[in-house]
């Protein structure tokens, strides 16, 4: 069985195109953003965040869904 699927594309509205976004564990907020992955990881355990979800923005509009 697949998991649902979340639209948090609301939540990302202003992030940059291409940046990497850590989430709470719920994804409902953003904790951090950043260019690269090792500063948003920084960012997210600097703020607490025991296990956030970590993505990465798309650099165009186009979005493909894999099942």
């Amino acid at each position: 069985m697949f998991a649902a699927v979340k639209d948090i594309s609301k939540l990302l509205e202003g992030v940059p195109k291409g940046a990497w976004v850590a989430l709470s564990a719920d994804e409902e907020r953003i904790i951090a953003y950043a260019a690269e992955l090792q500063d948003v990881l920084q960012k997210a355990r600097e703020a607490k965040e025991e296990k956030p979800v970590i993505i990465r923005v798309p650099e165009s509009d186009a979005s493909t869904l894999l099942l």
